[in-house]
C-alpha cells in the first residue's frame, strides 16, 4: 500500500471519528442516523451538477445493491443494540467486518494481499474485537452469545459492511468516486427512510432534530467525505482488504476521545485494542 494511500485513509479515518463521537452524544441513535445521512445528501448536493456523467444500467444495478447492504448495516445494528449489550454487540459487528472483507476480496475482486498485509488485517479485526471487551477473560463470552438475536445482529451487521465495501470497490470503476457515493448515499436514504420512521415516528424524529441537528449536520459532512476518500484511494490502485481494515481506526479514535473528553470509563482492554490495531495499520503499511 502506498504511503500516500495510507496517509489518506488515516486522515479519513480522523474526520470519521465525528459520527462515532456524535452518536456517543445522541438521544435515539436510529433517528440520528437518518438525519446525518439526510444531511449528507443536502450538503453534497452540488455533487450532482459538478461530476454529473452518464449512468449505466449496471451501475444503477450496483449502487442499488451497495445501498441495500448499507440499510442493511444501519438496520442491523440498530436491532443489535436494541437486544443486546455494547460489549458483546460491538466486538462482532466491527471486528468480524475486516475478515470478511479480506474473504470477499480474495474470491471475488481477485486481490492478492501479501502475509503481511494478512497479518496485519487480522491484528486490526482482533484489535476491534477486543476493544469493548470488560476483561481478558471475557473473550468468549461474545461468540457464546450467538444464539441470542443480538449478536445474531451485529454478526450481520458486520457482513453488510464487508459487502457494500466489496462492492464498492467494483462501483467505482463505473463512476468516479464522489458521484457515486452521492447516488448510493440516496439510495440508502431511500430504503432506510420507511423503517426508520415507523420505530421512531414523527414525535422521535423531530425531538432528535431539536436535540443534535448541528451535531447531525457535522456528521453528514465528514462520514460523506470520509467514505469518499477511502473510494478514491481504492481506484487508486489500494486493495479493498487493506482500505477497509485500515479506516477502522476511527472507532479507535472514538474510543478515545471518549474516554479523554466525554469522560467514559476507561479500561486495559481499550488500550489493549487501540494498540493491536494501531500494530496492524502501522503493519499493512511496512508489509502490505
Amino acid at each position: 500500500m502506498t504511503l500516500s494511500g495510507w496517509l489518506l485513509i488515516l486522515f479519513s479515518a480522523c474526520i470519521h471519528v465525528v459520527a462515532h463521537v456524535a452518536l456517543k452524544t445522541t438521544r435515539n441513535r436510529t433517528a440520528f442516523v437518518w438525519w446525518m445521512l439526510a444531511w449528507g445528501s443536502v450538503l453534497f448536493l452540488p455533487v450532482l451538477v459538478l461530476q454529473w456523467q452518464p449512468i449505466s444500467a449496471l451501475a444503477i444495478g450496483v449502487m442499488l445493491t451497495s445501498a441495500v447492504f448499507e440499510a442493511g448495516y444501519f438496520a442491523a445494528i440498530a436491532r443489535a443494540y436494541h437486544t443486546g449489550d455494547l460489549s458483546i454487540v460491538y466486538p462482532l459487528a466491527r471486528g468480524t467486518a475486516p475478515l470478511f472483507l479480506l474473504v470477499w476480496s480474495l474470491l471475488f475482486l481477485r486481490e492478492h494481499p501479501t502475509p503481511g498485509g494478512v497479518g496485519g488485517i487480522l491484528l486490526i479485526a482482533l484489535g476491534l474485537y477486543v476493544l469493548n471487551l470488560p476483561r481478558l477473560g471475557a473473550w468468549r463470552e461474545p461468540l457464546r452469545a450467538l444464539n441470542t438475536p443480538g449478536p445474531r445482529w451485529a454478526l450481520i451487521a458486520g457482513v453488510c459492511i464487508s459487502l457494500y465495501t466489496a462492492i464498492d470497490k467494483f462501483g467505482i470503476t463505473l463512476l468516479t468516486p464522489l458521484f457515486y457515493t452521492y447516488l448510493t448515499l440516496l439510495m440508502t436514504v431511500a430504503f432506510l427512510s420507511p423503517g426508520t420512521f415507523r420505530q421512531a415516528g414523527w414525535d422521535g424524529m423531530l425531538a432528535e432534530l431539536r436535540h443534535s441537528w448541528w451535531a447531525a449536520v457535522i456528521a453528514g459532512f465528514t462520514t460523506m467525505a470520509a467514505y469518499a476518500i477511502v473510494l478514491y484511494v481504492m481506484r487508486g490502485g489500494a486493495p479493498a482488504s487493506y482500505a477497509g481494515a485500515v479506516r477502522e481506526i476511527s472507532v479507535v479514535l472514538g474510543a478515545l476521545i471518549g474516554v479523554t473528553f466525554l469522560k467514559e470509563n476507561g479500561s486495559a482492554m481499550r488500550i489493549l485494542g487501540a494498540v493491536l490495531v494501531a500494530a496492524g495499520v502501522l503493519l499493512i503499511k511496512v508489509l502490505g
